[in-house]
């Protein structure tokens, strides 16, 4: 192999590394912010996807496996399924209405049970906490917490979800820290 050779196998690897999707949360990348709106701490040694239509995605074992997405909508950003959109004086308890019709109206949750439906207060504001657990395609169950909330800036909402078997419990404690750390600006 000639210099060449070597020079352009050595750009190719660096190439490939500066353009993987993930990216290891470590402590220079664990606070993170979102449109001069909201900062929250992202789970040490979860991994999070650098480029995604959401505002955060974050997985410990794989997607597959466990997931915590965040993600952020103006309220004329209507809901895919139920084509509802949201409005800054909706009460909790109308989140959770509209996110349990959105998940009734998805194929995978549409078995879906609630296991709890509850207040919650998200960055101090008023939200809705939502435990829900549905069986896929295979007959395994998962679960899932929701914490939403509206506001004049539209909906926000952190969603946790693992097989209810291992893989719920052991990531419940960094979904519950990064929710504690949700301050708005």
């Amino acid at each position: 192999m000639n210099l060449h050779h070597s020079i352009a196998i050595g750009l190719l690897i660096a190439t490939l590394a500066a353009c993987t999707p993930w990216a290891r949360v470590d402590q220079s990348s664990q606070l993170e912010s979102k449109r001069n709106d909201y900062t929250l701490e992202l789970p040490l040694g979860w991994v999070k996807r650098t480029a995604d239509t959401n505002d955060f995605f974050v997985t410990r074992d794989g997607p597959t496996l466990n997931y915590i997405v965040v993600n952020r909508q103006p309220h004329d950003r209507k809901l895919p399924r139920t084509k509802q959109e949201t409005r800054a004086d909706m009460l909790p308890h109308e989140v959770a209405e509209l996110a349990i019709a959105e998940w009734k109206r998805t194929e995978s949750t549409a078995n879906l049970d609630v296991l709890s439906n509850t207040p919650a207060t998200l960055g101090g504001k008023p939200a809705v906490r939502l435990h829900i657990r549905y069986k896929n395609d295979r007959g395994l169950p998962i679960e899932r917490i929701m914490i939403g909330l509206v506001d004049a800036k539209g909906r926000l909402s952190i969603q946790y979800e693992a097989p209810a078997i291992v893989y719920f419990q052991r990531g419940l404690a960094d979904f519950e820290a990064m929710v504690a750390s949700l301050r708005f600006k």
